[in-house]
């Protein structure tokens, strides 16, 4: 008689260092920087794998996530471990799943979460609770006092009215 081996047929466990990372650049670094340590790249296998931004499955989406992660596999010659995170939407896990997705974060009620689990599960990938931990490679979207020049209409412009000095702050975020 025949017997599976259980343990086959377990997810791969999530690697030791995770990377959140928000685009292909941010990626290759990662790989860049993996490939002066030795063993962190072996083949066609990495010790390490990446982490989307929180909630990227709503507002970047799965197939978007998955392109960026086959373009990195496909630059670097092997395969990453890699989980999106979808926030408190089961939908958005759910869709993620079918488009080939095997590792996921999902926040949402207890419920939701199981049902989804399940899923995850038959397609033999794993569905997390809470983000792991991981090195943020992503730039702040937003600072405050950013923010605040801006709307006290100081930060575009190019001196600062009430002194008469030159504007120092940084001036990425402005357009003509």
């Amino acid at each position: 008689m025949l017997t599976k081996n259980a343990s086959f047929f377990l997810p791969k466990l999530q690697p030791g260092r995770l990377f959140t990372i928000d685009g292909y650049e941010s990626g290759m670094a990662v790989c860049r920087a993996a490939r002066e340590v030795e063993g962190m790249i072996d083949g066609t296998s990495a010790r390490f794998g990446f982490l989307s931004a929180p909630g990227a499955a709503g507002f970047m989406g799965a197939g978007w996530w998955l392109a960026l992660i086959a373009a990195l596999e496909d630059s670097v010659g092997c395969a990453f471990w890699h989980a999106l995170d979808c926030g408190g939407s089961a939908a958005y896990a759910l869709g993620a799943v079918r488009m080939g997705q095997k590792y996921a974060v999902l926040q949402a009620p207890t419920a939701q979460f199981k049902a989804v689990k399940a899923v995850y599960m038959q397609e033999f990938g794993a569905l997390l609770s809470a983000r792991p931990p991981s090195f943020h490679l992503i730039p702040s979207l937003c600072h405050t006092s950013s923010l605040v020049g801006y709307f006290t209409d100081g930060y575009c412009q190019s001196s600062d009215p009430e002194n008469k000095l030159p504007d120092t702050r940084q001036k990425k975020d402005c357009y003509p």
